[in-house]
């Protein structure tokens, strides 16, 4: 357990600029869609998880807790073709969820900080576990042929103690994964250096082949991340360099060798958030900086002129394009009235979700976390905060809404336990949903 708190505190550190960021106004933080049934959506939020069963048109609510997780961090999810939510913790490894209502624990319990699905289903995570008295650690990439009810290791890719940023697999070839860490080795002159890992397996993960990063820029504040991989070729691959000025910029290469060699094309003084379209255009966006396009790898970049304020990407197999917008926004990030908005073409952006269009919470059995904590403790109050047109008549009484059903009129007047919420105006909520949610649930400490 020491060896896991440990891990959490490196963990929060190691966030950065992400925690700041995320610092529990509301926002999006990712966009999953269910394999092969992609109406069925997972949204990540500063304040737990959306779940659509019906392409965006409605929105019910998991708090934290049903999920296993607290405070700054945000979970990485996979949505698997059987319906399975698969989603990362810090105390309690990698959790699922099959029957829409509870995440249960996977095999490992250990800390996993990167996951990926293959385009033939297979999925892996990256763990790791320190090693100390007791525990002799753990740095292995686990894959899973069946679902994740089994998992097998496969070999180290580096040592002990190295830190995953990012793992991805080839969507045009199942074998093909890369991998991006760190790891710290002492200085001549005390004290410790922070070397950049990338890694490539060319056989579903069975071997590992190191590649190298310097020619990639960074400073000890950076990390790198796998951004993305060609849809039809495994060669062609994107990595992004996060504060690669050691405060506020991040970067973006291309390696077309598969990882070899890399050239530097774009560069924001803002976090930039990216997506490899089916179509081979290349999509770059930040909150404040604007967006940009490339139809040619990169070699020059074309600019959105009415793009939102974008902080993650991901595009579905229709090709519709779904960025986390500010639904909100402040006095430095303007409001785009969304959390979540889609674009066919890059041009017209249409909102999905609204926090306060949320209809109720996901709709579970008496004794599931979800219903004895979410829903009857936690949702009335974050509904009022939010301004919600809630789809409950009453607090505890979750209504889950079925597929295609439009749910109620989300207009200015609220029912049930939500009357006489006023929706709150651009910028307020920044501090009034801080303050309130940490007002109705004080934010779980990491176990002693």
């Amino acid at each position: 357990m020491a060896s896991r708190i440990l891990l959490a505190l490196c963990y929060l550190l190691a966030l950065g600029r992400d925690v700041s960021a995320n610092g529990r106004a509301p926002n999006t933080s990712t966009i999953s869609f269910r394999r092969g049934m992609e109406r069925e959506i997972a949204a990540g939020l500063t304040f737990g998880l959306a779940v659509s069963r019906d392409n965006g048109a409605t929105w019910s609510w998991m708090c934290e807790d049903a999920i296993g997780y607290g405070g700054s961090y945000d979970p990485a999810y996979m949505f698997t073709s059987s319906g399975a939510l698969f989603a990362t913790t810090l105390l309690t490894g990698v959790k699922v969820m099959r029957d829409g209502c509870t995440f249960v624990p996977t095999v490992s319990t250990k800390f996993v900080s990167a996951v990926a699905q293959g385009p033939d289903g297979k999925l892996y995570y990256a763990v790791v576990d320190t090693p100390v008295v007791g525990n002799p650690g753990d740095s292995n990439i686990y894959r899973s042929d069946d679902d994740g009810a089994t998992w097998t290791v496969s070999a180290m890719p580096g040592v002990l103690n190295d830190w995953w940023q990012s793992l991805a697999v080839a969507p045009s070839d199942p074998s093909r994964l890369y991998l991006s860490g760190y790891r710290y080795i002492p200085s001549p002159g005390g004290g410790t250096t922070k070397v950049f890992l990338l890694f490539r397996s060319d056989n579903a993960g069975q071997s590992w082949q190191a590649l190298a990063t310097s020619q990639l820029a960074t400073m000890p504040n950076s990390t790198i991340e796998i951004a993305g991989i060609s849809h039809t070729d495994p060669d062609l691959v994107f990595a992004r360099v996060k504060l690669e000025d050691n405060a506020i910029s991040d970067a973006l290469y291309r390696s077309s060798d598969s990882g070899v060699t890399w050239t530097r094309i774009l560069g924001k003084r803002s976090a930039i958030a990216f997506v490899v379209r089916r179509s081979g255009e290349l999509v770059a966006a930040t909150q404040a900086q604007g967006a940009v396009r490339s139809t040619n790898n990169g070699a020059t970049w074309t600019d959105l002129v009415s793009a939102p304020q974008i902080s993650c990407l991901a595009e579905n197999g229709a090709g519709e394009v779904w960025a986390c917008t500010q639904s909100y926004g402040g006095m430095q990030v303007p409001s785009d009235g969304f959390g979540i908005m889609k674009s066919t073409d890059l041009a017209t952006w249409t909102g999905v979700l609204k926090y306060q269009q949320i209809n109720a919470p996901v709709a579970c059995a008496d004794g599931t976390v979800q219903r004895d904590k979410c829903d009857v403790q936690l949702w009335c109050g974050l509904c009022s905060q939010l301004g919600c047109a809630s789809g409950s008549p009453q607090c505890g009484g979750a209504v889950d809404l079925p597929a295609g059903d439009p749910g109620p009129d989300p207009g200015p007047a609220d029912k049930g336990c939500c009357s006489g919420s006023v929706m709150p105006t651009p910028g307020a909520p920044l501090l009034v949903l801080v303050v309130g949610v940490l007002l109705l649930r004080p934010r779980r400490q990491l176990r002693r």
